[in-house]
């Protein structure tokens, strides 16, 4: 079992800090504990349980590019479309009072391997579907 919390230590980061468990060898899943307010974007398709209070809901592309209006969402979701990713994600946010938590799972067996993006300049390049969910 793997444990870890994201550091949010750094001044330009945007993203919440999320606690998180990853559990499993060849078909792995992460546990994400989210404290009130927090929230969590994953990969349609890869949720797998979740606690009471936490509130679901379907965005335009990745994210990156919520507050940049219509242009900006259809630009992230284009992007998304050309690597041949689902053109929607899923946004988990604790709405409710106390910790809640979420699980992730991958439809592939594979290692679940944490990511911190300020270590590599904020962008990481992967394969297709190997994105499973991060801190919103």
């Amino acid at each position: 079992m793997y444990q870890d919390k994201i550091p949010q230590n750094v001044s330009n980061r945007n993203a919440h800090e999320i606690d998180f468990q990853i559990f499993g060898e060849e078909m792995q899943y992460v546990e994400v504990e989210l404290d009130p307010q927090e929230g969590v974007v994953a990969e349609s398709g890869s949720f797998m349980m979740m606690n009471d209070g936490l509130k679901m809901s379907t965005i335009l592309g990745d994210g990156s590019n919520q507050e940049k209006g219509l242009l900006g969402k259809i630009f992230s979701a284009g992007k998304r479309i050309l690597t041949g990713e689902s053109l929607f994600m899923t946004v988990f946010h604790n709405e409710g009072q106390g910790k809640k938590k979420i699980s992730f799972a991958s439809p592939y067996p594979g290692k679940i391997i944490p990511i911190d993006l300020d270590s590599f300049g904020g962008k990481f390049v992967c394969q297709k579907d190997a994105f499973l969910c991060a801190a919103k």
